[in-house]
């Protein structure tokens, strides 16, 4: 079955949302390790200090992506029309 494409401004807000909910996460995250910490579960603690090393690379990251690459919403001016 043939999906068609998706237009590629809904694909950049899909985006948008992502980042969004990493941020909250990337918020989220110490109080889940102080209350850890109190459960004494230094495994699960490492493996949150791993996630919010990459949340602080991928968020960045792809708030630069969306800048640059986002369509521009109003077309850009020909010389024609200068």
């Amino acid at each position: 079955m043939l999906v068609p494409p998706e237009r590629l401004d809904v694909r950049f807000d899909r985006m948008r949302v992502i980042v969004a909910a990493w941020e909250i996460r990337y918020n989220q995250l110490p109080e889940r390790v102080v209350a850890l910490f109190d459960l004494q579960d230094l495994d699960s603690i490492r493996e949150l200090l791993e996630e919010k090393r990459q949340l602080a690379r991928l968020i960045p990251d792809t708030k630069e992506f969306i800048e640059r690459w986002e369509p521009v919403s109003q077309p850009i001016a020909t010389r024609n029309e200068e």
